[in-house]
């Protein structure tokens, strides 16, 4: 292992997968919005689908159903793919990075609930996919 990634470097990997998205350009206006509005605050403990919705003062059925018809996924998968990819990202990338950190760095307060969620995403827990990245 190597020495620990600064701030500044995991925050540029951080920024990468936001940056990394498609614009939405083509968008209804409320899809549009709520996606910038996720992009902007992916790895914010805050982000939830609820104030996303209510920022945008829809209804569940109606939000969920635009944007699922935009990108093929609900709002909450949406920003929990994101967050997957985050956090792959951020265990390629940086060994030494503790994987509770990992979780920390892509919106999770609690390890456990990270660590489900990686799972049911991927089928790998993190420390899986760390090793197998690594060949192990």
């Amino acid at each position: 292992m190597g020495a620990s990634p600064s701030h500044a470097q995991i925050e540029r990997e951080l920024r990468a997968v936001r940056d990394e998205q498609p614009d939405c350009d083509d968008a209804p206006p409320s899809v549009r919005v709520a996606t910038e509005h996720i992009h902007e605050h992916l790895f914010d403990t805050e982000l939830t689908v609820k104030r996303l919705r209510d920022r945008l003062g829809l209804t569940d059925a109606m939000f969920s159903s635009r944007f699922r018809r935009y990108h093929g996924r609900t709002p909450g998968r949406y920003i929990r793919h994101l967050g997957v990819d985050a956090a792959k990202r951020l265990l390629r990338r940086f060994d030494s990075l503790r994987i509770s950190d990992v979780a920390f760095h892509v919106g999770y307060e609690h390890y456990r609930t990270f660590a489900r969620l990686f799972k049911r995403v991927t089928g790998r827990s993190p420390q899986e996919f760390r090793e197998k990245k690594n060949g192990k």
